[in-house]
């Protein structure tokens, strides 16, 4: 490392807001062009890029090289793109079946379904992120080596954190579980 960059450095993780619009106006378009290449959306890529570099902001402590900054820019948009196109594709796997669901038939199933879903994701958001990365990954459709390969993590540890979730969730949603039933119509 430089003398510049390490003072350059020092005076980021000090909190100095000018070295953060320096990092910001260097790093910005070049990162925002990488998201691109996977979303081609600009207001969806610019929304992944401003999320990394607030979270660069708020983790700006643990930064101790301008090199570990870029590459955690490029690794977030990367994620987020990545989360993005398997939602995406989640969405269009499922869209028939909501298109079904919307006829006067099954609309009251899909409201109770819905009212039970946002139950399921707010007991999920109480998780610690690691535990509601996995179970998002999970209920995607990727299987715990898939899982692993994403966290960077061996697959036993997907295992634990799934074991440990599951047993959260199971103790807080407690009082839906006849609904969950009801709706796989079991």
């Amino acid at each position: 490392m430089t003398k510049s960059e390490d003072v350059l450095i020092k005076k980021f993780r000090a909190g100095n807001g000018v070295i953060f619009k320096e990092i910001f106006d260097r790093y910005y378009l070049p990162v925002k062009s990488y998201g691109f290449q996977y979303v081609e959306d600009d207001e969806i890529v610019e929304d992944f890029v401003q999320d990394a570099f607030l979270k660069v902001w708020e983790k700006r402590a643990d930064f101790y090289f301008v090199a570990a900054i870029k590459s955690f820019l490029y690794m977030s948009v990367r994620n987020a793109c990545l989360d993005y196109l398997r939602h995406q594709k989640v969405q269009r796997r499922n869209e028939p079946e909501l298109i079904l669901w919307l006829t006067e038939e099954g609309e009251e199933e899909f409201i109770l379904e819905e009212e039970v879903h946002a139950m399921v994701y707010d007991a999920i958001k109480d998780l610690s992120e690691r535990s509601r990365r996995v179970v998002i990954l999970t209920m995607e459709g990727l299987s715990n080596p898939e899982i692993a390969k994403e966290l960077g993590v061996s697959v036993n540890t997907v295992k634990t954190i799934k074991l440990r979730a599951y047993r959260v969730l199971r103790e807080r949603l407690k009082g839906i579980q006849w609904l969950l039933l009801l709706l796989l119509g079991v």
